[in-house]
């Protein structure tokens, strides 16, 4: 590929990483199947189609991290280089970051991403999309299956349905006005951890779901 057809392969993928619908006819030409629908407010539709229990796994994480504000699934195909050759490649999920930023990612078992072929052929699409100012990351059970993160988003998801009144959240924000508290400083502050609990599925408060949830575990303002 030319130094000019690579710039303009370039523009063209950051104009995709602004897309906010699925290709769906990316989807069905290649006639992929789903094994359900992932219901999250962060999908533009309402429902994301899942292939597969790890790709369920990643909408949950993805929709419990406050960091993410939009999840498109398949939302684009861009050409990239490896070997001289021009390669074809459909993301799994788009994220649209806080930030501003994009992250596109990639659901694989681990023993796929472990192969020496997709290892390259990632390494040569991570490449691709950081030269278009964003992220690229491919998750494996061993992030998505971690116990402790299952172990809290399953305990989240569980509260995350409970209401919370309009005094209630504005007594929690108030607690956290200074900086971030502790789980038992903020319960004992609320009257009842279910309720903090729920604020965190809601996407009002944050944790580090990777670590052991205690009354040592740090909240803070989303």
């Amino acid at each position: 590929m030319s130094h000019t057809n690579k710039e303009v392969s370039i523009s063209i993928l950051r104009e995709l990483l602004n897309s906010t619908t699925p290709a769906r006819d990316v989807v069905h030409r290649h006639g992929c199947s789903y094994r359900g629908f992932f219901q999250s407010k962060k999908a533009f539709a309402g429902a994301i189609p899942f292939e597969s229990g790890l790709a369920r796994d990643a909408l949950r994480t993805f929709e419990l991290a406050p960091e993410v504000t939009m999840i498109v699934p398949e939302p684009f195909a861009f050409h990239y280089e490896m070997d001289g050759l021009i390669r074809h490649y459909t993301p799994d999920y788009l994220l649209f970051l806080r930030d501003g930023r994009r992250a596109v990612v990639e659901v694989k078992w681990q023993a796929e991403a472990d192969q020496p072929a997709n290892q390259l052929r990632f390494d040569a699409i991570g490449r691709q999309i950081a030269r278009a100012n964003a992220m690229f990351a491919v998750l494996t059970e061993r992030q998505l299956r971690d116990p402790v993160l299952q172990k809290n988003m399953s305990l989240i998801e569980s509260h995350k349905h409970l209401q919370l009144s309009t005094d209630i959240i504005s007594k929690i924000l108030s607690s956290l006005r200074h900086g971030d508290q502790l789980l038992g400083q903020l319960t004992d502050s609320i009257g009842c951890q279910n309720l903090v609990l729920a604020a965190i599925g809601q996407g009002i408060l944050a944790i580090d779901l990777r670590r052991p949830l205690t009354n040592e575990t740090k909240i803070r303002r989303v």
